[in-house]
């Protein structure tokens, strides 16, 4: 019998996750597909818009994967696990913060942590440029919806400088 080695399985891991992706990105671009579509920017481009953007990263993921050699496992299963189960806590702690301190403050907040948490340990995580990455971030997201799209995102505390 075969057996496979670390590499080779996280590989496969890795092939199947991106395939995965990459079927909920087709099949959420199926569900947006179905809403109701008017001129210009309506319900539908944000969820078309990350469909895609989930095809692109499952396609990203697989030839990754297909062309990663099989010895290299980048983190072992447990770092892994302790990732993911920090960026779910992190995901729930954003969606909480998101009513009090509005989409600018808790998006900057969020993704400074995400980048510290996605840091493998061995590097000195860069916290000035992480800082500001998660400032100028969320300042691009939150203006292009509220200006660009006129799409509101709750502003938090921001909203008195908004109006």
């Amino acid at each position: 019998m075969y057996h496979l080695g670390e590499g080779s399985r996280m590989r496969l891991k890795d092939m199947i996750v991106g395939a995965a992706m990459t079927g909920a990105g087709i099949a959420y671009l199926r569900m947006a597909g179905n809403l109701p579509e008017r001129e210009g920017v309506d319900a539908a481009t944000v969820p078309g818009m990350l469909a895609w953007m989930m095809i692109a990263l499952g396609l990203i993921e697989m030839v990754g994967a297909w062309r990663r050699e099989s010895s290299s496992a980048t983190r072992t299963g447990r770092e892994g696990v302790v990732t993911v189960g920090l960026t779910l806590l992190l995901i729930a702690g954003f969606i909480a913060a998101l009513r009090p301190l509005g989409f600018p403050l808790a998006t900057a907040l969020y993704l400074f942590l995400q980048f510290l948490v996605l840091t493998p340990r061995e590097t000195r995580p860069p916290v000035p440029l992480y800082a500001g990455l998660a400032v100028a971030s969320a300042a691009v997201i939150f203006m292009t919806f509220r200006f660009g799209f006129d799409l509101l995102l709750p502003a938090g505390p921001l909203v008195a400088w908004l109006n």
